[in-house]
């Protein structure tokens, strides 16, 4: 009797527990259901390819924003209002053809995937993510579209985001205060929580030129451990057209506690300790960093306002990194880590600085004791001079001011060099010396530039460059313009149009 009575004693101090405990977890995690305010959906299409069969340009596809009331029904929510119903169960999109091919979700976190089937021409993949806080939910929906129509490539991308801040919860009597003062400084006005951190929409061009400019928002995101998050990347181009082009991605920090995927998503482990991981994105050599704050849940509302981010933790800032120079004919510069080869290239080039002057002086010393022309010559070439005259020459062509190569009228760029191209004189100067090129990216400038914006190395003239240029280099069959998609010879170095950096065919 003794044992059956502790027995008994256990069994209801373990129900006491648990009975206890129940109320306490569900005032960890209350309940989303109910009024909320949702901002404007905000879309950011990046076209790629587009021919004339592919019908308009791809733009819109959002909802203005407003009040929502929530409902939910076991893990999952349903929300009215602000552009359309829609569930927790099922992607934004409603391309025809799309079907959900794989949920997930919990208490806060819920993700779909949806796709068309692999025989239909129109391919569409988009990505539903949506997380959320007591207070606080974000929606964040990517797709990749790629139709073929009469044989052309239609390609497009997109981003779809939102937030929604709780205005009265279900059960409650009164509305969640906007904000509240400060216990300590009670006379103070509250302050206000900074505005959702946006980039301005990248423009849709339809010939964007080389890339000129790698943008990454936001700067720092805040995030607690469990949370994922996916930064939103723009390469433009000078005028601010968006080019479609992804950077890779890279963690900076050693033993950083996050993932990060190819698209610049990053995902926080449960149980991952506080630690500030910087990333890197990176392009065409240039790279842009941001930074993630994973914080715990006691302090995540501390640091939300310590470091002045928005409700969503995310700070106003974007990181940029610029891509292309500002030199005239400037192209893409890629920069070269080769010590062996640049002092090869330094021998070189004093021993060929040397014979080039010891040329250049004997040269103007034979110059210095030719005769004079004769009286009688010069009225005859005087003559012959006259007798050509502006509306009987030819179209004027186009010459490199760094080698003096000459290209046809319709040429932009010099192929050898990347340097833009001028118009040649119709009675050019004899002696007129060419520009020089940097020994490390090969870009060609102007006469009277004589080191490189971008690697402050003293130019060489042109000739010099072409006989030091490596051999492995005049062996590739093919080079193709990573921007236009031009092909060229192995021996050309910049593309003749758009003036970006070639690259051997694969």
């Amino acid at each position: 009797m003794r044992r059956l009575s502790v027995l008994l004693q256990t069994l209801i101090a373990v129900a006491l527990c648990v009975l206890g405990q129940v109320p306490e977890a569900r005032a960890d995690a209350p309940t989303l259901a109910g009024r909320w305010n949702a901002s404007a959906m905000r879309s950011d299409w990046i076209v790629g390819e587009w021919g004339s069969a592919c019908g308009p340009t791809p733009s819109g596809g959002g909802a203005a924003g407003g009040s929502v009331v929530i409902t939910s029904t076991g893990s999952e929510l349903h929300m009215t209002g602000a552009g359309r119903d829609y569930s927790t169960t099922e992607c934004w999109e409603q391309f025809p053809g799309l079907s959900r091919v794989s949920h997930s979700g919990s208490g806060r976190t819920w993700r779909n995937t949806c796709k068309t089937k692999a025989t239909d021409p129109r391919q569409a993949t988009l990505v539903t993510s949506i997380t959320a806080t007591d207070n606080h939910i974000s929606f964040d929906e990517t797709g990749q579209y790629q139709f073929v129509i009469n044989g052309q490539n239609c390609t497009a991308s997109v981003r779809r985001t939102r937030s929604l801040s709780l205005v009265q919860r279900e059960g409650e009597s009164a509305p969640v205060p906007a904000a509240s003062a400060s216990v300590s400084s009670p006379a103070l006005a509250p302050v206000p929580s900074p505005a959702p951190a946006s980039t301005p929409a990248a423009k849709l061009c339809r010939d964007p030129g080389p890339p000129a400019r790698l943008e990454v928002h936001p700067a720092t995101k805040l995030l607690k451990p469990g949370e994922s998050f996916e930064f939103h990347s723009a390469v433009l181009d000078a005028a601010g057209c968006a080019l479609a082009l992804s950077p890779s991605w890279k963690v900076m920090s050693e033993r950083a506690p996050l993932e990060v995927s190819g698209s610049g998503k990053v995902r926080v482990p449960e149980g991952a300790p506080e630690s500030t991981v910087t990333l890197q994105a990176t392009l065409a050599g240039h790279s842009a960093k941001v930074v993630v704050e994973i914080a715990s849940l006691e302090r995540y509302d501390a640091l939300l306002a310590q470091k002045g981010l928005n409700a969503e933790g995310e700070s106003s800032e974007t990181a940029a990194a610029p891509i292309a120079t500002t030199a005239l004919g400037g192209g893409n510069v890629v920069t070269r880590d080769d010590s062996q080869r640049r002092r090869i290239l330094f021998v070189g080039v004093v021993g060929g600085t040397a014979l080039v002057l010891g040329l250049l002086g004997f040269a103007l010393v034979q110059h210095s004791r030719r005769k004079p022309l004769e009286p009688e010559i010069r009225p005859a070439r005087a003559r012959v001079g006259a007798a050509i005259t502006p509306t009987n020459l030819p179209p004027l062509a186009k010459v490199c001011p760094t080698c003096r190569e000459e290209y046809p009228p319709e040429a932009a760029f010099c192929p050898n060099d990347g340097n833009r191209l001028v118009a040649a004189r119709a009675n050019p100067e004899p002696t007129a010396a060419g520009g020089g090129v940097c020994p490390v990216c090969g870009q060609g400038y102007d006469p009277g530039v004589l080191t490189c914006p971008k690697h402050g190395e003293e130019l060489l003239p042109a000739a010099m460059q072409a006989s030091v240029r490596p051999a492995a280099e005049a062996l590739i069959i093919k080079k193709i313009c990573p921007v236009c998609g031009k092909q060229y010879s192995g021996e050309s170095q910049f593309c003749g149009s758009c003036g970006a950096a070639l690259v051997p065919v694969n």
